[in-house]
């Protein structure tokens, strides 16, 4: 079971004794000037004693044991009283007092040692604990006794917490030297605590303390301590440490303590851990971490860094950004590009980096990355140190940096600086350019555009004995968050980065087939994660930003005559239905509404039917029968007819446009003031029907004449008038 417990004590003082008798002999001296009585008054005069415990649980793991069965009872701390004569301590006797052993099940107390013990179970909370705290040595020393109050915090920590850790190594002090009250009643636990939330901008409660380890070589005496802090979530632990390693003279100042590394590596020295290749592995054990004084205790999960002889990270298959694992792959969605579904890509404009976790120490170390720049200069990249640590003689780094548009290469294995030139292309031309760089042993290889030719290739070979990289900083991209300058001061280097940061697209980096997942980095200051997402497409696929632009210059013309066509088209149909309203009759509909209250709508079926074209069978109108062409005498035809048949042949003949309007006036009701337009109710007379007066028109008229004028014996007569 993982747990860390933190206990202070303020307690009142059992025996007290002012006289020359020697230390310890004060409180059998003590108790022999005072009878049972006085005894007893001066102790309950006296404060009561206070113990403050805090417990942080890893619940991940607490859960699992909890499930399994295995998670222990766990002993916290012991309830303590400033006693002169405390080496006696099976005079004491520690008991609860009444009803707060009921109050309190998830915890007992041991009657003769006061160690308290939490139990199996016990959930988040706060708790108050009150004890009695008896002394009797009849006759040296009368009864006695004392009322300790003990507040017991217990708060969950998740296994991410652990995970993201940073790490502080300490050098000669130990854990119980570290968690001891000091004059002004804090310990440097507290101290650190407080400076630490003060450094991440967050409350006390989102920073925990919860590794104390002691750690013991040949030559010195090491205390790691380990820390979380969060905000949502929790921050990674280049964050932490780098951020830490910005205020390490405050730190040491305040803690009057000496750092001896930010960051934990146990691979940083060459051969002491492993012949070869190394790496840091973080060990997490089910069994506490316990640190016991007189006024203190502290109880913390067990976590440590240990090396291991290997190069090959061996991380699970864990999928980013919403990846979906299948088999032993990943399924992306849209975007990430990565073999486990990360952001390949990050772009800068001059004035940012990104920090990332740093790789482990290979004796074959393969980088590779694309880079897509316009500006001749700047930093790519730089892995190594943040300060310059006399306690250890490690001055490791590897960079990249672009220097007249042509790629630099900086290599020092801890014995010198290499440089190595590639002097045939130039990379700073606004186009996407693969870097590959090879670290081994006794060679130094940097190619460009996968070319193994002799001109765009370089190879050198590494200064000194060293023949291993062994950084104990992160991983900078795009620029670096410290001076290098100064760095290079430091440290002497020969050659040194340059301090001008990247602009440009920087995307697809890798070690040994480890792809990092650019757009989520530690810690970061003005970058831009994605490259803008099209730059980044476009040097993921090789695709020249010119032939970019010509491309999308294309689609918007396409664009522009596609809907030229439409609109073209909807014109064309609207003039076709207007031509189509053209060879219809107009119908006109006169909706006189008036005052009757018969309205009746109008019939339909007084339209006639239109035709297109006389049917093709149909003869000529002069042949039609009943029709008599004029200057031919004979007996008058039906007029009718000759009407029905002539209008018939005009609605039939497609050369003409039709201009009839049928009207059809609708019986408005009896209350219709309206009149009729009949000639049938016109004030007429039958003078204005005579059309005797054709006949005098000559013989083009004798037909209308024959028609329309009266016939002889009609003539003579009188007719009235109608009206």
């Amino acid at each position: 079971m993982a747990l860390t417990r933190s206990l202070t004590a303020r307690a009142p003082v059992l025996g007290e004794h002012t006289g020359t008798t020697p230390s310890s002999h004060r409180g059998i001296a003590l108790m022999h000037s005072h009878n049972y009585t006085e005894m007893e008054n001066y102790v309950k005069s006296r404060q009561a004693a206070f113990v403050t415990i805090r417990a942080y649980m890893d619940t991940e793991r607490i859960k699992h044991l909890y499930r399994q069965g295995e998670a222990p009872d766990t002993e916290i701390g012991r309830v303590y009283v400033n006693d002169t004569d405390d080496w006696d301590l099976p005079d004491k006797l520690f008991m609860w007092l009444p009803s707060y052993e009921q109050r309190s099940p998830y915890f007992d107390v041991h009657r003769h040692t006061g160690m308290i013990t939490m139990k199996n179970g016990t959930p988040n909370g706060t708790y108050l604990l009150k004890f009695n705290v008896t002394e009797e040595n009849e006759p040296l020393i009368p009864f006695h006794w004392v009322e300790a109050t003990v507040n017991v915090t217990i708060k969950e920590i998740p296994e991410e917490a652990v995970d993201k850790s940073g790490s502080i190594r300490f050098v000669n002090i130990t854990a119980e030297e570290f968690i001891t009250p000091e004059y002004d009643g804090t310990s440097k636990k507290d101290k650190l605590h407080r400076r630490l939330a003060q450094l991440y901008n967050t409350s006390l409660d989102n920073v925990d303390v919860f590794t104390l380890f002691n750690k013991q070589t040949v030559k010195d005496a090491f205390l790691d301590v380990r820390f979380s802090a969060h905000g949502s979530p929790y921050y990674a632990p280049e964050k932490l440490d780098t951020m830490a390693t910005a205020i390490q003279d405050t730190l040491e100042e305040e803690l009057q303590a000496k750092i001896y590394m930010i960051h934990i590596d146990e691979c940083l020295i060459e051969k002491e851990q492993c012949k070869d290749s190394c790496r840091n592995v973080l060990m997490k054990s089910n069994v506490p971490l316990a640190v016991y004084t007189n006024t203190s205790s502290f109880v913390g999960v067990s976590a440590r860094v240990e090396s291991e002889c290997t190069c090959d990270l061996g991380e699970p298959l864990i999928c980013f950004n919403g990846g979906t694992p299948f088999a032993d792959k990943c399924e992306c969605p849209s975007g990430f590009d990565g073999p486990r579904c990360e952001q390949t890509s990050i772009g800068f404009h001059g004035n940012g980096w990104a920090l990332y976790q740093a790789p482990p120490a290979c004796h074959e170390g393969k980088l590779t990355l694309t880079i897509l720049s316009p500006a001749s200069n700047g930093l790519v990249f730089y892995l190594g140190p943040l300060r310059h640590n006399p306690l250890l003689d490690v001055q490791d780094f590897v960079s990249l940096e672009l220097m007249d548009g042509r790629p630099v290469l900086l290599v020092n294995y801890g014995s010198g600086t290499t440089r190595l030139t590639h002097k045939e292309l130039h990379v700073a031309d606004g186009k996407p350019h693969l870097i590959e760089i090879v670290l081994m042993k006794t060679s130094i290889e940097m190619f460009v555009d996968r070319c193994k030719m002799s001109t765009c290739m370089s190879l050198t070979a590494p200064i000194g004995p060293k023949e291993i990289l062994n950084v104990n900083g992160p991983l900078q991209i795009g620029g670096a968050s410290v001076d290098l300058s100064s760095l290079g001061h430091a440290f002497g280097w020969e050659h040194q980065p340059t301090t001008r940061p990247f602009i440009g697209c920087i995307s697809n980096f890798t070690y040994n087939d480890f792809t990092y997942n650019l757009g989520e980095p530690s810690l970061l200051q003005n970058a831009d994660t994605g490259c803008q997402l099209h730059t980044a497409k476009a040097i993921s696929f090789g695709i020249d930003t010119s032939f970019l632009i010509a491309i999308l210059v294309c689609i918007a013309i396409l664009i522009i005559l596609l809907l030229a066509v439409v609109v073209h088209r909807k014109r064309a149909d609207a003039w076709a239905e207007k031509e189509l309203d053209d060879i219809r009759e107009n119908i006109i509909a006169y909706e006189d509404e008036g005052g009757g209250e018969g309205d009746a709508g109008y019939d339909l079926h007084v339209l006639r039917q239109m035709y297109d074209g006389p049917p093709h069978d149909e003869a000529p109108y002069m042949h039609a029968p009943g029709i008599v062409h004029a200057g031919v005498v004979g007996t008058a035809g039906d007029i009718s007819g000759f009407l029905d048949d002539k209008k018939s042949v005009l609605d039939r003949d497609p050369e003409i446009t039709p201009y009839d309007d049928v009207r059809h006036y609708a019986y408005e009701g009896d209350g219709n003031t309206s009149g009729s337009l009949s000639s049938l109710a016109s004030c007429t007379d039958d003078g204005d029907l005579k059309f005797n007066y054709l006949s005098t028109f000559g013989p083009r008229f004798r037909k209308l004449a024959d028609m329309y004028g009266d016939s002889d014996d009609e003539r003579g007569a009188h007719e009235e008038s109608w009206c």
